[in-house]
């Protein structure tokens, strides 16, 4: 069996299985959780994980709210290969045809020129929509940014609460016009979502920037998709489609603030700034039925007795009257001079999931590796991130040690693409990015 073919099993075995959403009344709470991989921490202190999940409550009953979408299309001159303009065109028909008379759609097409084919309004004439779609032709270069920002402005230009307010982006080329810097493209992705505008990117084929997009998306608060085929198309916007219609909150920001001494190194897979003892991680939109889980490391100082490590709350935009706010939590911990105490308390799920996380961090390493033209050492941190799975105190937990092994599983299969000499290497990390995103963003 080919490497590739293994990896398209693999995503089969490993993320065909989604948990059952449990269903809740409508007036509930979005639950907010916080956990430590251990409640005891050496005296010397050290590094601790908190595992820290959101779970909105899911509702059975249509979308609530109407859409202010703008879909942003890429019509460069290699969109022609492969037939992808024809494929994103009748995607993009299809998708309209799902829009109700109250959303708002508007469409902005880019070559190295930007065009707004159809400015926001009022989704009323499909036919007059379907007759713009056809008329859509590939040439030019590619100004990826200025098609950005002019479908971030159109959607600026009718957005409200009421809405759900997204910019969805398909380019199948590298931003080589306009505004091309990434750093200057996700300040402005940012800057939006602020404003609770989001932004969802979708690359087709093997020749776009996946860094870049994956970073618009993670600065945009939406989604980021990987499209190898132009046959997909369809499927990705009706997923997008489908997940908009069970948004609740939007902009949702997870505030901590942090005991004394205690400090932050990382937040994996999510963006997020500092400020003293205080953090702020950007969660993008809240799904109805779909918990956001995320791993935040920390550094306790030594001590002794009892630390009030932190405090976690959620903020967010919504305009429906019966999602009630979370409680905010609280996590004290214990020091402890017995090493064999320590274990002995040792939360193995809450370790699981944080050493996963951990391994998605080496992986990032490894791409950044074959960026830099360098298998070998994409290689070795591949095997780095097996190595240190394989040590996980939870490695031989009944319960928590089968997500361990999963993960093993998926860096296998990852190491095993890279090591065949015949495989397209922009095919090798495009897929394996993709996949990493998605176990972060817990989109198995």
């Amino acid at each position: 069996m080919k490497p590739f073919t293994m990896l398209a099993c693999a995503a089969v075995l490993f993320w065909g299985f989604r948990a059952p959403v449990e269903a809740h009344e409508p007036g509930e709470p979005i639950v907010l959780k916080g956990r430590v991989n251990c409640p005891l921490v050496p005296s010397m202190g050290g590094m601790l994980f908190l595992q820290i999940s959101i779970s909105p409550p899911a509702f059975d009953a249509p979308r609530k709210k109407p859409m202010n979408l703008s879909i942003v299309l890429d019509r460069s001159g290699s969109m022609a290969d492969e037939g992808k303009i024809r494929y994103a065109k009748s995607a993009l028909l299809s998708f309209v045809d799902r829009l109700s008379p109250d959303d708002y759609l508007s469409i902005v097409i880019y070559d190295d020129i930007v065009e707004v084919l159809r400015p926001s309004g009022r989704v009323r004439d499909k036919r007059e929509i379907h007759r713009l779609i056809e008329r859509i032709y590939p040439r030019g270069s590619t100004n990826l940014g200025g098609g950005m920002v002019k479908g971030l402005e159109q959607v600026a230009a009718t957005s409200s609460r009421e809405f759900v307010n997204r910019v969805v982006l398909l380019s199948d080329g590298l931003a080589n016009q306009g505004i091309t810097d990434p750093h200057a493209l996700n300040k402005i992705a940012r800057r939006y979502r602020s404003k609770s505008i989001s932004l969802t990117t979708i690359g087709v084929g093997l020749d776009y920037n996946e860094n870049l997009m994956v970073g618009l998306a993670e600065y945009g608060g939406g989604n980021y998709y990987f499209i190898e085929s132009p046959h997909s198309i369809a499927h990705i916007l009706r997923r997008e489609f489908d997940a908009m219609t069970t948004i609740l909150a939007q902009n949702s920001i997870l505030e901590l603030s942090f005991g004394n001494g205690v400090q932050i190194a990382d937040v994996i897979g999510y963006p997020w700034t500092a400020d003293g003892n205080r953090c702020s991680i950007s969660l993008g939109d809240l799904a109805a039925g779909h918990t956001k889980e995320l791993t935040v490391e920390v550094r306790v100082p030594g001590g002794t007795g009892t630390l009030a490590l932190a405090r976690g709350s959620l903020r967010y935009e919504t305009s429906n009257p019966s999602l009630q706010s979370p409680e905010p939590f609280d996590i004290s911990v214990e020091y402890s001079r017995s090493a064999e105490a320590i274990e002995r308390n040792r939360d193995l799920d809450a370790q699981a999931k944080a050493d996963i996380a951990v391994s998605t961090r080496t992986v990032e390493k490894a791409m950044e590796a074959l960026d830099s033209g360098n298998t070998t050492q994409a290689l070795q941190e591949l095997e780095n991130a097996e190595t240190f799975l394989k040590s996980s105190p939870a490695a031989e937990s009944p319960q928590a040690g089968g997500a361990l092994r999963d993960q093993l599983g998926r860096l296998d299969v990852f190491r095993k693409v890279l090591q065949d000499s015949s495989a397209d290497h922009r095919r090798a990390k495009k897929s394996i990015q993709y996949d990493n995103y998605r176990i972060q963003k817990n989109n198995q």
